[in-house]
């Protein structure tokens, strides 16, 4: 089974029904169906509360996403890798210490252009993610 990182402009796509957000809600629905291993960092719900406050009520809508994306550990060796970097984007560069410390198989962003900086895991778009995962 894949494990999928999910950025946290995925989930607010999906949570502010924004352009992409129909191909969110296609992929938060196979990690709901466990067809993939959904996950993301303490700092993508973090991120969120931020961004959504005042939006809609944050403490529902994370209880209910914590049943289907599991929260990955993260710890000081990533911070420090993620220190060793000097890239644009810092946020984005702890996510991915985050995820190829867990061991994902790809990262999901509507951002990939900050990512592509230094990840050597696979990017994709949900819609991306979804047509692969249809075998088309």
């Amino acid at each position: 089974m894949k494990r999928v990182f999910l950025d946290t402009n995925i989930l607010v796509d999906y949570v502010l029904g924004r352009e992409h957000g129909d191909d969110a809600e296609q992929l938060l629905q196979h990690g709901k169906n466990g067809t993939v291993s959904l996950s993301a960092s303490y700092l993508t719900f973090a991120n969120m509360a931020y961004i959504l406050k005042g939006k809609t009520d944050v403490y529902g809508l994370f209880h209910n996403l914590h049943e289907y994306i599991a929260v990955l550990p993260t710890d000081d060796a990533q911070l420090v890798a993620a220190m060793g970097q000097r890239v644009r984007d810092f946020e984005d560069m702890l996510q991915y210490q985050c995820a190829k410390a867990a061991g994902c198989d790809v990262i999901v962003t509507n951002n990939g252009r900050d990512f592509a900086e230094f990840c050597n895991l696979p990017l994709l778009t949900a819609a991306e993610f979804l047509t692969e995962l249809s075998g088309k």
